[in-house]
């Protein structure tokens, strides 16, 4: 009995058009749910600009490269001490 390889076969259906059309359209879905949140949060501006989506021929990824984005998205403390909650706009694109 043949054992195919499975990185032959998982590449194989990493290709395929439809596969390739159904990661599009999930990463298209997340990333609107990111950029809705981002949208939302317009002290500066910066967050927005460094948000970039990339789809490849088998990949996609929401990046968001603004120096700040952990202190943005998960929370931080104001120069006063008092605690400023987080957008969470990784989150939206996970859930």
């Amino acid at each position: 009995m043949a054992h195919p390889d499975p990185r032959a076969v998982n590449s194989r259906i990493a290709h395929l058009p439809s596969v390739r059309r159904a990661v599009r359209a999930e990463l298209e879905e997340r990333a609107a749910r990111v950029q809705a949140v981002v949208a939302a949060h317009t002290a500066t501006g910066a967050l927005a600009a460094s948000l970039k989506v990339v789809t490849d021929r088998v990949d996609s990824t929401v990046s968001i490269a603004d120096p700040a984005v952990l202190a943005i998205n998960y929370g931080h403390h104001a120069p006063d001490g008092t605690w400023v909650e987080g957008i969470h706009a990784i989150e939206a694109g996970i859930t």
